[in-house]
């Protein structure tokens, strides 16, 4: 499985390349918005693992074009956030950007695992 990686905070990107590296999953690395965009367009990752503030485009924003790319591609689309925490986000997320998962951080392995694996936890 291919795992876009969207953060710009380099320690934190590190931490879920980790993770996700240690779930079998190939990592793609974006450190802004519009790097995000050109990685999705080349090489349409499985998963999407979006920071909600990105450099020159915030991951929702992200997600609405993502969600608007294809007809026949459908990533899972999960949101990585520490601003954002407020239910109402969440559900906005979800209805008008198409997010599959919102995650509050800071965020555990067995959490990311079971967005990336659609609920279910792979242990490694």
């Amino acid at each position: 499985m291919r795992v876009l990686i969207a953060e710009d905070e380099k320690r934190t990107r590190a931490i879920l390349v980790e993770m996700v590296q240690s779930l079998e999953c190939e990592v793609i690395e974006a450190r802004a918005g519009f790097e995000a965009i050109k990685l999705v367009k080349d090489q349409h990752p499985d998963v999407l693992l979006l920071d909600g503030l990105l450099p020159e485009m915030s991951g929702f924003e992200i997600a609405r074009f993502v969600r608007n790319l294809a007809p026949d591609y459908h990533p899972r689309i999960v949101m990585i956030t520490a601003v954002y925490k407020a239910r109402r986000y969440q559900d906005e997320a979800k209805l008008r950007y198409g997010v599959d998962v919102y995650l509050v951080k800071p965020v555990t392995k067995e959490a990311v695992s079971a967005a990336v694996f659609g609920g279910v936890v792979k242990e490694s």
